[in-house]
């Protein structure tokens, strides 16, 4: 019972951290010119939740997007994610 219920937390919190990073890809297309304050918390949440893992994957891949206006560096952090998440998930059972 206590495998389960440490899969089920360590799959939560994975779960919040797909929703932060998509949070933080949203917010990155808006352009909103007076925010609402409360937009404006969720927006710092998500980026301060994010940008740890964010800035080593864009600083890798800054030597291969020379030039590209868009940042892929959410999308390898969701495979990286959901990679770590599998062989956890596959060692726990």
């Amino acid at each position: 019972m206590a495998r389960y219920e440490i899969i089920r937390a360590i799959d939560l919190i994975l779960n919040a951290y797909y929703v932060l990073l998509l949070i933080r890809v949203i917010f990155s297309w808006l352009n909103i010119s007076r925010p609402h304050p409360l937009l404006m918390k969720v927006h710092q949440v998500a980026y301060a939740a994010t940008e740890p893992l964010l800035r080593p994957i864009r600083n890798v891949l800054a030597k291969y997007q020379r030039g590209m206006p868009i940042d892929l560096s959410p999308l390898i952090a969701w495979l990286l994610i959901e990679f770590a998440r599998r062989l956890l998930f596959r060692a726990m059972l």
